[in-house]
């Protein structure tokens, strides 16, 4: 069982990584002929329509995450009619969600002008029919993708979504550059999802034959009050979570302006680049922790757990790191010199993504152990003061103070809450190992940080280009050669070294 679920996540990781490397190339260069072709500012109206979407997405909120953890255990026994049920409630419940999105689609459109400020793009309205057919579409099939992520298979959903978004992004590409037409743009990207989604549906009906299966016991009123009982709980975080990070947009597009939105985009593309990179390793492993902790001791699983989280640090101070010294001189070749922004935005947003992402190895296990109800109601204390400090602040300092405020209500809420109630509830050890653990290793990431972003000011060369690659080389040679000097003697670092050594001679040797 352990080899198995090694070589399910080494297998998820390994495939989502390339794609996301595929994904992300032809990514930028799709955004660059975008800015080019049609303007900065539809880049600020695609970042306010995908974050409209995502808060009408609020009525699926801990659906998907329940029945997924729900999966674990009657995949690991192999236990066909509890899936079965589980399926069938699955997919007949995001049917309803899917007609209740419509709804709330329709209704919500009169108001959509006022997150608009700004705005001269005439076919606004069209694009957000657009999105809202988009989201209601996605609904349809979301319920056999969470099953094959759930059985430890997430790579055979990348490989499909990977193959489709490289053929789309050409197109899209093409019909931009020619054209310069965003409805075309749009209209390709949504025909490509729902083709997608079936040829994936047909995949799984003949990897999972018993979906079609008529006979189909209900859950017993147990099964499906405990399942009630951690929706709802997620259903709360969920709202907190999504209302927090898509307020930021909407309080950018109804205060500062429309183009603001489009400017700061390409920054949270890059940082999201990096975080896909990042999350391949987190989500190829999820499953496989859940895995674990329905089937071992509270130890085993703390164990696995710091080993996912030490790996998870050095990937994120690692990624920081990068992107702190990095991100200016990289949009300056992208893009130009007009989409720098002011320093203030780079800090505070590298700042949130680190501290997010160091926070995301207690998330997994969190995530893998269904714990889900002890601080349901922590995020959205969160949003409503991101809310509150971020409209603030966007009257006196304009976008940088919409990033304080989200900055400063995780730090408060979020940040700290999540990892005490996974050691009190999940691994059963005192909250004050975790602040001495990671404090030690979020002030060793600060200082390193700093020192190594004075060092790439130093550097200059009259070609961008050349400085850039001069940068780029420094920084990750010696922001991971600090890294093994400061951790070599610890016994995460020991395991990952052994993990690299497996690794290197089971695919370069033993091919």
């Amino acid at each position: 069982m352990e080899a198995s679920r090694t070589k399910k996540s080494v297998t998820n990781t390994t495939v989502s990584f390339i794609s996301q490397l595929i994904i992300i190339l032809l990514g930028f260069i799709s955004r660059r002929v975008l800015i080019y072709s049609v303007g900065v500012q539809y880049l600020g109206i695609n970042g306010l329509m995908t974050n409209i979407l995502t808060i009408f997405s609020l009525a699926e909120s801990g659906i998907g995450t329940a029945i997924g953890y729900s999966l674990y255990k009657p995949l690991a026994e192999n236990n066909i009619e509890k899936v079965k049920s589980l399926m069938r409630f699955y997919r007949n419940t995001y049917r309803i969600l899917a007609g209740m999105t419509a709804i709330v689609g329709l209704l919500f459109y009169p108001f959509l002008p006022i997150f608009l400020k700004d705005n001269t793009a005439p076919d606004a309205n069209i694009i957000y029919f657009l999105f809202l057919g988009s989201s209601v579409c996605s609904y349809l099939w979301s319920y056999k993708v969470t099953l094959n992520s759930s059985d430890q298979n997430k790579y055979l959903y990348t490989i499909a979504n990977t193959l489709t978004q490289i053929l789309v992004l050409i197109v899209k590409v093409f019909i931009l550059y020619f054209t310069q037409n965003y409805i075309l743009y749009l209209c390709i990207e949504l025909g490509s999802t729902l083709i997608k989604n079936i040829i994936f549906s047909i995949i799984m009906d003949k990897r999972y034959p018993y979906l079609k299966d008529k006979s189909v016991k209900k859950l017993d009123e147990v099964e499906k009050n405990t399942l009630f009982v951690n929706i709802k709980s997620l259903f709360f975080g969920k709202i907190g979570y999504i209302l927090s990070q898509c307020s930021d947009n909407l309080v950018i597009s109804s205060i500062v302006s429309i183009t603001s939105v489009g400017m700061y985009s390409n920054y949270t593309t890059l940082i999201s680049s990096v975080s896909g990179f990042v999350t391949t390793f987190s989500s190829g492993v999820t499953a496989s922790m859940g895995n674990l902790i329905a089937c071992e001791t509270k130890e085993k699983s703390y164990e696995v757990y710091k080993k996912i989280d030490f790996i998870n640090y050095w990937l994120y101070t690692f990624s920081a790191i990068c992107l702190i010294c990095l991100m200016e001189p990289f949009i300056m070749i992208w893009l130009g010199d007009d989409y720098v922004l002011e320093k203030g935005i780079l800090i505070i947003a590298v700042l949130t993504f680190y501290l997010k992402g160091i926070n995301s190895g207690i998330e997994i296990a969190k995530n893998a152990a269904g714990l889900y109800h002890p601080d349901r109601f922590v995020p959205i204390i969160e949003a409503a003061l991101n809310l509150v400090i971020s409209i603030v602040l966007a009257f006196r300092i304009g976008l940088l103070g919409v990033l304080i405020g989200t900055f400063v209500s995780f730090l408060c809420c979020s940040f700290w809450t999540k990892p005490y109630f996974v050691y009190r509830d999940v691994f059963n050890i005192e909250f004050s190992k975790y602040i001495r653990w990671e404090g030690k290793k979020i002030v060793i990431a600060l200082v390193m940080g700093c020192v190594l972003y004075v060092f790439e000011m130093m550097i200059s060369f009259q070609s961008l280009y050349i400085g850039f690659i001069v940068k780029a080389i420094s920084v990750v040679i010696l922001s991971n050669l600090l890294l093994m000097i400061v951790f070599h003697n610890t016994r995460e670092f020991e395991y990952i070294k052994q993990l690299v050594h497996v690794i290197f001679n089971k695919f370069i040797f033993y091919k």
